[in-house]
């Protein structure tokens, strides 16, 4: 027995010891197609890492790094991990247990609610998408009126303070919607009336933030501080055209404060007016069916497209838990109609991480963190995209998960191997 601890402590005290060297050590990987997310592609390129951080990427390699530690790729491919925007991994199990369901709070103004506190780094489902090349995930709060601050994570650590990777980056304001025909009265007063609500809420925390040492704490407008000091975003989901220009009025009101469209199934009805508003959208869920009988079938897929290309910056998310897996295969479809590849790949990388502030992800470049997956077949295609390997901060990640132990188990119970 004594024997038996005595091993157990020298693993645990000398793991991270291990680790530490590991990561120090510079690592080369080569042969691959470097997908870099900056529009570049490099074919037979040499991606160069060390302390967890990249420190080369290009088709020629300096005497310098003769000495490094060599991982052959040839004839795969490298990206940027992907960033699964506007989810509830991690925050949300099994969708029929309470219990397990973790994202939302009593009340309809909760922006001092924190995410990031609840998220679930014993999920099962985070390895599911881990696997399928999302490293990072927004964690988003539901429900209410401000449902909250979300934060980035990462699909991979002990517990939430080892998997923050960027702490509460906005909070997340649920428009009322005008779905209302002019003639219903009833509705057109509700919706009113919660607008009017969004209104003096704004207007009561714009003037305790103001105050500098308010005579009584109030935990929801102490939230509010690095709303109106412009270091977190509003993200303010709306789905109609009239809510959405709705929306882009409001925000004139605070020029401080940095809003965030997601959703806007309408979008396309008001291009001109988002871009003229400068505002960043995050597009949800496109593959649905379009809202409108009479519309194309495959406007939901030609969105991304039609706001690329207007020059509005735009990003892609999948909203829900499990479903959240199937975030490339989005981007797979955008790519087909009407963006290229790498404009697609844009969508859940580079551009993400920019709405998000998260300056160290997002792209392959010098001094960014080396935070990729390796893959063999184009990521963004479900028929072809198989992840072989993923490195988060210079460090290997597992890529098991639920799946493929029911796959080895039932391959073995019937006698398939």
């Amino acid at each position: 027995m004594i024997n038996r601890l005595r091993i157990l402590l020298l693993v645990f005290f000398t793991m991270p010891v291990l680790q530490l060297a590991a990561q120090r050590s510079m690592h080369i990987i080569q042969g691959a197609t470097i997908h870099t997310a900056t529009g570049e592609v490099l074919d037979s390129g040499y991606l160069v890492f060390q302390n967890g951080k990249i420190v080369h990427v290009g088709k020629q390699l300096n005497a310098m790094y003769k000495n490094a530690h060599y991982i052959e790729a040839y004839g795969k491919h490298i990206y940027p991990g992907l960033i699964g925007m506007n989810t509830v991994l991690g925050l949300n199990e099994l969708d029929a247990v309470r219990a397990t369901r973790d994202y939302q709070e009593v009340g309809q103004f909760n922006p001092n609610v924190r995410s990031l506190i609840a998220f679930n780094t014993d999920s099962r489902l985070t390895p599911t998408a881990r696997f399928n090349g999302i490293l990072y995930v927004q964690a988003v709060p539901q429900g209410g009126t401000i449902s909250g601050s979300s934060s980035l994570m990462r699909t991979s650590g002990w517990n939430w303070e080892d998997a923050v990777q960027l702490a509460d980056d906005g909070i997340h304001l649920n428009w009322p919607e005008w779905w209302v025909t002019p003639d219903d009265e009833k509705q057109y007063v509700r919706i009113r009336q919660r607008v009017t609500e969004i209104e003096q809420f704004f207007s009561e925390a714009y003037a305790y933030t103001s105050l500098a040492a308010p005579d009584e704490i109030n935990l929801r407008y102490e939230a509010m501080r690095k709303v109106f000091a412009g270091k977190t975003n509003v993200y303010i989901h709306v789905q109609t055209a009239r809510s959405t220009l709705q929306a882009i009025q409001f925000c004139k009101r605070y020029p401080s404060i940095k809003p965030v469209l997601v959703g806007v199934e309408e979008a396309y009805m008001i291009v001109d007016e988002i871009k003229y508003s400068g505002i960043p959208v995050v597009l949800d869920f496109i593959h649905r069916l379009p809202r409108a009988a009479h519309h194309a079938v495959d406007l939901p897929y030609r969105l991304p497209s039609i706001l690329h290309k207007a020059g509005i910056p735009v990003a892609l998310s999948h909203s829900g838990s499990w479903e959240s897996r199937n975030l490339m295969f989005n981007a797979g479809t955008a790519s087909a109609y009407g963006l290229s590849k790498e404009e697609a790949l844009q969508l859940i990388t580079r551009n993400a991480a920019t709405i998000l502030n998260a300056t160290d992800i997002g792209t392959l470049e010098k001094g960014k963190n080396a935070s990729f997956i390796i893959t063999e077949g184009d990521i963004l295609d479900m028929k072809s995209s198989d992840v072989k390997q993923a490195f988060m901060d210079g460090q290997e990640l597992e890529l098991t998960a639920e799946q493929q132990k029911l796959y080895e188990k039932y391959r073995k119970k019937y006698g398939l191997d």
